[in-house]
């Protein structure tokens, strides 16, 4: 039953473009677009919380990871000439080997000490790509990246970037699931939940913390690359520190430390203010009192909602 509810549930979502031509043809290009900026996030905010949910260790670096990853693919694609299949592997990796560089000294701190630690790098990378106006071209912005091309399959629709999307935050929830479920998960949550009791129990913290630390970290100059050639234009707004708030968001609002739960909170982040569109006056004001409201109501997320109510259809009613 669940393998049947997991096909019908993938074959929606690859024809979600033909539905929502059928549904909604005026809207098709809006509707794509905020579904792929909500697979992005999507894929963003499942890498963070490698980081915060399942070692804690409250990162507010990942924008920087990000706008690495970013710049390094749109640098090598627009002055390079670097295809789009050798960029993409070049950004992850900028990105995360400058999570292993940043990672060694920063873990070495007291938590709230790395916190802040994380944010002032997040801020120099900002000012580093704002500034280097010869190399980033600052405000002035990255422009005519090249749309990704991988052998005969050229992304230039709005369909196929959805599909590029989609992908994306299926593969990086395929990782994610892999790395939190399996013993190295169990090595994750045992350093989160004290760290004292799995170094007696032959668990090395700083390993394990660096390791979802710089996984986190590539996967986010991943996305990254993705989002620049998406967009097809890189400015230094793209790497302000409030992404770290919006992700923080993300995975409060759907559940801290659950695949589901991430992914709940990024759709519930990215699309609910659109729909809120409707209202525009009080758009903002209604959905910060839906927040609030979520928080008050299910501190666990919207995960432990949609597990409760699970648990309830689940148990056969009294007699």
């Amino acid at each position: 039953m669940r393998a049947l509810r997991w096909s019908f549930g993938g074959v929606f979502l690859v024809a979600v473009p033909w539905i929502v031509a059928a549904v909604a043809p005026g809207q098709q290009r809006y509707i794509l677009h905020v579904l792929i900026f909500t697979a992005l996030y999507g894929a963003l905010a499942l890498s963070y919380d490698l980081v915060v949910g399942h070692v804690g260790s409250l990162s507010l670096a990942h924008p920087a990871f990000f706008g690495i990853g970013a710049y390094t693919a749109a640098l090598l694609g627009t002055e390079a000439r670097w295809p789009f299949a050798a960029a993409l592997p070049a950004g992850i990796a900028a990105a995360g080997l400058m999570a292993l560089a940043v990672g060694v000294p920063m873990f070495r701190l007291t938590e709230h000490s790395f916190a802040m630690g994380t944010l002032g790098f997040a801020l120099v990378t900002q000012i580093v790509a704002t500034n280097w106006v010869e190399f980033t071209r600052g405000p002035l912005c990255v422009t005519g990246i090249p749309k990704p091309e991988l052998g005969p399959l050229r992304i230039v629709t709005l369909p196929a970037f959805y599909w590029m999307g989609l992908t994306a935050v299926g593969l990086v929830g395929l990782l994610y699931h892999g790395l939190t479920t399996a013993r190295l998960g169990r090595a994750f949550h045992a350093v989160r939940d004290n760290e004292m009791l799995a170094s007696a129990a032959s668990i090395h913290p700083l390993k394990y913390r660096m390791l979802a630390f710089v996984i986190g970290g590539a996967v986010a100059g991943g996305v990254g690359t993705l989002f620049a050639s998406y967009v097809g234009v890189l400015c230094p707004t793209e790497l302000a520190v409030s992404l770290s708030v919006n992700l923080l968001v993300m995975l409060f609002l759907g559940g801290v430390g659950s695949l589901r739960g991430v992914v709940v909170g990024a759709v519930a982040f990215t699309a609910l203010p659109e729909i809120l569109r409707m209202a525009p006056t009080w758009r903002m004001v209604i959905y910060g009192l839906l927040l609030l409201l979520i928080v008050i109501r299910a501190p666990d997320g919207l995960e432990g909602v949609i597990r409760r109510r699970s648990a309830a259809w689940r148990q056969p009613s009294g007699g």
